[in-house]
């Protein structure tokens, strides 16, 4: 995992704490009031299920290599396959990365990670997300993206690329 994923999952850690700690103040100062209790109860279950996530997440990413440029298509299935049981996505997304053994600095496949993610949230309840990361000629300076449900969400981005992409 690369440094500005450890960061990431560190920072979050420390914001499930924060929020820990806060649902279990917010128990003992509720006293009778069951609304109250019930909602902090809520808050310390959705917290739970955040952490167990991020710890499936953190296990199931490849691990950090001292490759600059990964292949694409294993760290974005992975990235993918992590959020696909979320609650409200009914269906596998299907991934199509052109051409199949494409490599890009990290810092970028960390970028189509979130995005793709991100995707995915936005298309929960609907049918299969479709997500392509394609460069359409062999001598193009860009890179597509797109994230389509089929039914309304439609995103796209072109990412210039550099020279150091294999």
């Amino acid at each position: 995992m690369s440094s500005g994923l450890a960061g990431l999952y560190e920072e979050i850690g420390q914001a499930l704490t924060a929020l820990r700690a806060n649902a279990a103040f917010l128990l003992r100062k509720s006293g009778g009031q069951a609304d109250l209790q019930a909602a902090a109860r809520d808050v310390q279950a959705q917290g739970a299920a955040i952490d167990r996530r991020l710890r499936v997440l953190q296990h199931r990413l490849p691990a950090e290599s001292t490759d600059p440029q990964p292949l694409v298509q294993p760290m974005l299935h992975a990235a993918l396959e992590n959020w696909q049981d979320v609650a409200g996505v009914v269906a596998p997304p299907i991934l199509l990365v052109d051409p199949s053994a494409l490599r890009l600095p990290r810092t970028m496949l960390e970028t189509l990670c979130q995005l793709s993610t991100q995707a995915l949230a936005l298309s929960a309840g609907g049918p299969a997300l479709r997500v392509s990361v394609l460069i359409d000629d062999r001598k193009s300076t860009h890179l597509c993206w797109s994230a389509d449900n089929g039914v309304g969400l439609q995103l796209t981005a072109r990412l210039p690329l550099g020279a150091e992409v294999a």
